[in-house]
């Protein structure tokens, strides 16, 4: 072999090389990703919320959840209850999602920190997610994600009530009522006065 069959080879392999490379770039950049995990509700302090979302950049269709066990719902109760919570029977985790635009998120009130403690406990319930990319022509192209719910970690952090707008409506309305009953002894006394 001569230096120019040599060269001629070493070109061929950088140029598949670097289609490799701009179809995985290119696949990151379209494919979607499904995950799933749990977040304190911003809105509700003691609620924790269980969240889907696709973080990808295309959109998903035909997602289906596999469990390592089984989820509990509507698990409420700041404190660990007595009894057990009972089951997921039905919504987008046990009946699957058709179709997930690329940022959309969907959230599930799942319930309280100590229902959920009592269910799940130290150990994560892994939650894997099979979907595929949409309008897809390639009927093998599945994808997958795997997520951990944890409850645990909720243990010590802070639920401070952050709905700002509710608690100033609430103050409003106070005020509002305050100045009513200045308003009727000010009345009052001016009536009395006269």
């Amino acid at each position: 072999m001569e230096i120019s069959d040599w060269i001629s080879t070493f070109m061929a392999l950088i140029a598949t090389a670097s289609a490799i490379i701009t179809y995985v770039v290119y696949r990151t950049s379209t494919d979607p990703e499904v995950i799933i995990y749990v977040d304190t509700d911003k809105k509700r302090p003691s609620f924790v919320n269980l969240i889907i979302k696709n973080i990808g950049n295309g959109p998903a269709e035909n997602i289906v959840f596999e469990t390592s066990r089984p989820l509990p719902s509507k698990a409420f109760g700041i404190e660990e209850p007595k009894d057990m919570p009972s089951l997921m029977k039905s919504g987008p985790i046990v009946d699957g999602i058709p179709y997930m635009a690329p940022n959309q998120s969907m959230v599930i009130t799942w319930g309280q920190y100590g229902g959920l403690k009592k269910y799940i406990g130290k150990k994560s319930i892994v939650v894997t997610a099979k979907y595929k990319r949409a309008n897809s022509k390639l009927s093998f192209s599945k994808n997958t994600s795997s997520s951990q719910l944890f409850i645990e970690a909720f243990g010590e952090t802070d639920i401070s009530d952050f709905n700002w707008d509710k608690q100033l409506v609430e103050e409003l309305k106070n005020t509002n009522k305050q100045l009513h009953k200045i308003e009727g002894k000010l009345s009052v006394t001016s009536a009395s006065e006269s």
